[in-house]
């Protein structure tokens, strides 16, 4: 059942022509994996088991177009930062456009069939501002990334992890699920579930970025972590000081409870080149 609903996802968006620069970017020799199409269906459907076909077929649209964007800023413009964020935003998301002529009509597409599900689904408008404001947020913190890279800036842990708070995918696809679940949740508890899904992206993103550092490094890229630890020594204390004292056990025990989705997203395979980018996507 699970594998009919991923390849189900796969075909419908491999179908979309006006969207394809998008999906097939997925798929064309893409780096990170053989069948990054797939993990991210994959994924759709594991974070959000309950959903109706469209709403699945809106998350793996949204993972795809942000791995888009990931790519984008860190493979093909690497030198674009924090100057460039309004620029970059109006290039990406719909809202901030005033002149719509000037969005790439591919992008304009995607953001517009994301939204049009919500509004097919009646989620009521308070949802509309937090929405917009991961998207916005997850494009500042890649440009963030990208200024610290491009001069090989030594940040603290804790900046780091701030940053990781929101380059992450997390935070969007976990708001989306949010607003297709819980229409009409108090805006306390809002709040506190997002306070989880912020904790939950910054383990994520340190521990997406460990993983794929080792290789980065072979290849003469540096990694964001290259960022926060200087010698291999420095690193390793570093990492263990995290695993004992931070945000990491006092994250997952509130995890446990409040957003058993997430536990489920770390069963996406993790096996395949690069497919651990899925869950930065930053």
């Amino acid at each position: 059942m699970l594998d009919r609903r991923i390849n189900k996802l796969k075909v419908n968006l491999l179908a979309q022509g006006d969207e394809l620069a998008v999906i097939r970017h997925l798929v064309d020799a893409n780096p990170r994996g053989d069948d990054m199409l797939g993990e991210v269906c994959r994924a759709a459907v594991l974070l959000h088991p309950s959903a109706s076909f469209e709403q699945a077929l809106t998350l793996a649209r949204t993972m795809a177009y942000i791995v888009y964007i990931d790519d984008y800023l860190e493979e093909e413009h690497p030198e674009l930062d924090l100057a460039d964020y309004r620029r970059v935003c109006q290039n990406f998301l719909l809202w901030p456009n005033r002149d719509l002529s000037q969005m790439p009509l591919v992008n304009a597409t995607v953001t517009r069939k994301i939204e049009e599900q919500f509004r097919e689904d009646e989620v009521p408008e308070e949802w509309t501002a937090m929405r917009r404001l991961v998207w916005e947020k997850s494009i500042w913190t890649m440009l963030q990334e990208n200024h610290w890279l491009k001069h090989k800036e030594r940040v603290t842990l804790d900046a780091y992890l701030a940053n990781g708070m929101y380059s992450s995918s997390f935070p969007i696809v976990q708001v989306s699920i949010l607003a297709f679940s819980y229409q009409d949740v108090s805006q306390e508890l809002k709040n506190r579930i997002f306070g989880h899904i912020c904790q939950a992206s910054r383990v994520v993103r340190l521990a997406n970025d460990l993983r794929t550092h080792e290789r980065e490094a072979a290849q003469g890229r540096f990694n964001s972590v290259d960022l926060i630890f200087g010698s291999p020594g420095e690193r390793t204390l570093a990492i263990a000081r995290e695993r004992r004292t931070g945000i990491t056990q006092q994250f997952l025990s509130h995890l446990i409870d409040s957003t058993q989705v997430l536990l489920d997203f770390y069963e996406v395979p993790r096996a395949k080149p690069r497919s651990d980018r899925l869950l930065r996507a930053g």
